[in-house]
Order: C-alpha cells, then structure tokens, then sequence
C-alpha cells in the first residue's frame, strides 16, 4: 500500500511539471524572446479583415498606396504622410524581383517590409492592411532563365487537351515560382499576417504572358489557388483578381474581391484638367456585374476619384491602390511619379482625399489581429 501511494505521488508529480513546463511555454520563452505567432492567427485576422471590408463597402473607402519594389530608396508612404498628414490605411507589395536578392525589393525584403507595415506600423496599436500582386518574370523564349527574363508577352503557359500540361518543361518554371512565392507567402501567414492577394492581374490587356489567352489564364488561376489553399495551407489570402475583363473571371469560389485598374490616359494632351470622376461610376458598374456578390476595390490607379463623387454616384470601391513613384526626388511632377508631384493628383486633391471623413486611413483603422482562440 505505501509503495502505491509513493508511486502516485510521483505521478502527481510529474502531471504538475508538465502543466507548468507547458505554461512556461505558452507564456514566453526563458530567454525573453517573443514566441512565434499562435496558430491560426493570420486565418482568424483574414476573416476578420474580410469582413470589415464587407461592412465598409457601401459606407467608406479605404486609401492604399503602392510600395516601391523598382527602387529601394523611394518611400512613398512616407510621402503620403508628409504631403497629407495621414498613413494609407492599405500598403501595397510586389514579388517583382523575388528571383534577385540583390536587386531593389528583391528576395525576402518585400515579405520583411509587409510584416512591419502589419506588426509595427507608424501609427501605433495599427495593423497596417498588406496586399501583394506579382509582376511574374519568365524566360521570354524557351525554358533557359536569364537576365532577360520579364512579364511581358513571351512565355507560353503549356496546355494539353485543354487543361495545364504538367509534364512540360515550362510548366517546370511556373512550379518552381509557385514555390518561391509559397514559402514567402507563408512566412507572412506565420507571422499572422493576411494578405488581400491579387496574382495574374490585368490578364484580358494581353500586355503580361498570362493574358494571351482566357482559358489557359483561368487554368492557371485554378492551380495557383487549389496548390495554395490545399497543399500549402495558405489560409491567410484574400484572393483578389483583377482580370479587367468579365470573360476572364474564374471560378467565383476561387474569388473574395473583384477588381479593376484605371489610369487617366489624358494627362499628355493639351489643355488637360483633371477629371477625378471620369469613367470611374463606368468601371464599377462593369466589375459589379461581372462579379455579383463579390467586394469591389480600386486595385490600382493613378488619378484618385474624388470621394465626393463616389458618394453621389454610389460608385463605392473598397479601397483604392495608387501607383507607386519611379522618379527619385519627393515633389517631382513626372509621369511615372503616381503619388509624388502633380501630374495624376493636385495637391490640394491628395489633402481633400486623405482627409476626407468617408476615407479610412490607418489612424482610422479598428484592430485587426488577434490571437487564436480568443
């Protein structure tokens, strides 16, 4: 009898270390340094964010700007501020030069800079909102990479018997870069970071290689995201796409937000003044019908459209994402300069916009992490 009690003690015993061994565990490590993200965050915040974007369109829209990933010297957050006094409530990332660790935005420094925009954003107590898209670069002739490897027109998305030809040598490439961008993904998921994710954009231009044909375009988009949902747990992405043209939409279960990108094509002529309503109502109504049901969101543009406009017209995108600055001088009014200088927005338009009471900028934002379980 003494032996069974000394032997239940010690089970006792041992039950106690290993309740407190697993609470030292869940509360932080020994050594001070935070522990990883609890599982499942980045899932529960995506749900979260998806659904105030639902319970905002309609009502207000939220400010993006596009992130440099042409230039690492450039900040255009920054000059959003500095010429308005308010943070884009959106911060928008590009896998441009992820093949090039070397090259401006290239590698992970892209994926490291959208985890700070969401953990430590300039305003404190904020999670900045990420969103990605891809600038994809393929060997413009055959399978060989090199140097000249771009997004334009060139690659050939194999196809066999209507369906991707998974035995091809290009489709190789595509796998490979489909495993690039996963791991890059997940880092932001393990994070806890959701992503408003917008691949293969602009397809129906056929100006990028996965826009010379619909269906190979769908085929692909298919892949991209049952390879991702499936069998890379990707479960932080907001899938976003932006074909620009409703014969080119996916499988609407493949779909969380419908977009489109507008550029005012006057600025060069002469007598040019600003229209931040052109065309804008036109656009919305195209992406609403083309996509029933789904959000609606500016997923690029130059000119901003006029927020009181949006309101009297009930054009109401979910966001709008300006395009970023090539130019290296803050202030300089040049073409490729989307934010900075004035030849898309006045000043006085970018300080009307951001300041506008229907427009959420980060300040404005509700918290949108959270951890699992609670």
């Amino acid at each position: 009898m003494k032996s069974y009690w000394k032997c239940n003690r010690l089970r006792i015993a041992a039950l106690f270390l290993i309740f407190a061994l697993a609470g030292c565990a869940s509360s932080g490590s020994a050594n001070g340094k935070a522990d990883s993200v609890p599982e499942n965050t980045a899932r529960q915040s995506k749900e979260q964010l998806l659904e105030y974007l639902r319970q905002e369109q309609g009502k207000r829209i939220l400010s993006g700007q596009m992130d440099n990933a042409w230039n690492d010297t450039i900040d255009p957050v920054t000059r959003v501020f500095n010429d308005t006094g308010k943070y884009p409530a959106i911060k928008g990332f590009d896998f441009l030069n992820i093949r090039h660790p070397e090259w401006d935005g290239g590698g992970s420094k892209q994926t490291l800079e959208a985890i700070k925009w969401w953990r430590n954003s300039p305003v404190k107590g904020k999670n900045g909102i990420v969103t990605f898209c891809w600038h994809w670069r393929m060997p413009l002739t055959g399978t060989g990479r090199g140097g000249r490897d771009n997004y334009s027109r060139g690659f050939i998305i194999p196809v066999k018997d209507g369906q991707l030809d998974r035995e091809a040598p290009p489709f190789a490439l595509i796998q490979e870069d489909l495993d690039l961008v996963a791991a890059e993904l997940a880092k932001l998921r393990d994070a806890g970071v959701p992503v408003l994710w917008r691949p293969l954009h602009e397809a129906s231009g056929g100006w990028f290689w996965w826009g010379t044909d619909k269906d190979t375009y769908k085929a692909l988009w298919a892949y991209m995201y049952d390879y991702f949902t499936h069998e890379k747990g990707l479960d932080n992405l907001i899938w976003v796409w932006n074909g620009q043209n409703g014969n080119w939409y996916p499988d609407p279960d493949t779909v969380d937000v419908a977009g489109y990108d507008a550029y005012e094509s006057n600025r060069e002529r002469p007598g040019y003044v600003p229209n931040y309503s052109n065309d804008w109502r036109y656009f919305y109504t195209q992406v609403k019908t083309w996509a029933p049901g789904k959000i609606v969101a500016l997923t690029e543009n130059g000119a901003i459209p006029d927020p009181d406009v949006i309101i009297e017209g009930d054009t109401w995108w979910s966001w709008f994402m300006t395009w970023d600055d090539h130019g290296s001088a803050a202030g300089m009014t040049a073409k490729n300069n989307h934010w900075t200088g004035e030849w898309h927005n006045t000043n006085a338009h970018k300080k009307h916009v951001y300041r506008h009471p229907q427009v959420i900028t980060l300040d404005k934002l509700p918290p949108l992490s959270r951890p699992a379980g609670r």
